[in-house]
């Protein structure tokens, strides 16, 4: 499991959630001070735990955040330990010691913009593995034909798969409405089973045509 550690100013706390929930869609756990905290916990040394074992480092750049007495220091404990870092830029560009790194421009759609922290993680090849199981299992239980096409959308660009996670998505396609009965999901699965490379289970297609012609639109 990847562990990451958001950073942000008490003010965006609501913000610090949603961003948690959707990470945590993908699989990841991921610690908020404010909310993991228990007010008897000796939270200093507790966040500094924390740091330590984190995999990925986010400060929520928003324009309370340099106001926080912690936050810089926790960034600064973040570059010392050679932590992967991903500034989300919501009203602040990176400063100081993250200056150097690449900020992911928050969106309003924060789930999409959750994909793309997602797709960055990804990047790194000891974390890649790890970080496309998560967003496989997101885009599998999709809850709207809205949502499964934004994230089939989104699930392209993790390629290539090997074997066993595209037979997981056909198997799984076949087994949502949302993404067998939405246009765009059954289309981006469809293109999945059409590449060349793996092979996939010949009755795991078959099921999961069986399922879009049983479909009324």
């Amino acid at each position: 499991m990847i562990r990451v550690f958001l950073s942000y100013h008490s003010n965006a706390r609501k913000t610090a959630s949603r961003v948690r929930g959707f990470l945590s869609a993908f699989g990841m756990d991921v610690f908020l001070a404010h909310e993991d905290l228990e007010a008897s916990v000796e939270w200093q040394k507790e966040i500094l735990k924390k740091l330590r074992k984190c995999d990925v480092f986010i400060p929520l750049l928003t324009k309370s955040f340099h106001s926080s007495l912690w936050t810089d220091q926790e960034t600064g404990i973040a570059v010392a330990r050679e932590k992967l870092i991903l500034p989300l830029k919501f009203n602040v560009v990176p400063y100081g010691f993250i200056g150097k790194f690449q900020a992911l421009k928050a969106r309003r759609d924060l789930d999409a913009t959750c994909w793309r922290i997602a797709l960055t993680i990804a990047s790194k090849p000891v974390l890649r593995e790890t970080v496309t199981e998560g967003v496989i299992t997101a885009f599998l239980e999709s809850g709207s034909f809205e949502q499964s096409a934004s994230r089939a959308r989104a699930l392209l660009k993790f390629a290539p798969f090997s074997a066993a996670q595209l037979n997981r998505i056909v198997q799984g396609g076949a087994e949502n409405t949302q993404v067998y009965g939405g246009r765009v999901a059954r289309e981006c699965v469809r293109k999945l089973i059409a590449e060349p490379g793996p092979k996939i289970r010949g009755e795991l297609v078959r099921r999961f045509e069986r399922r879009v012609k049983s479909w009324p639109y």
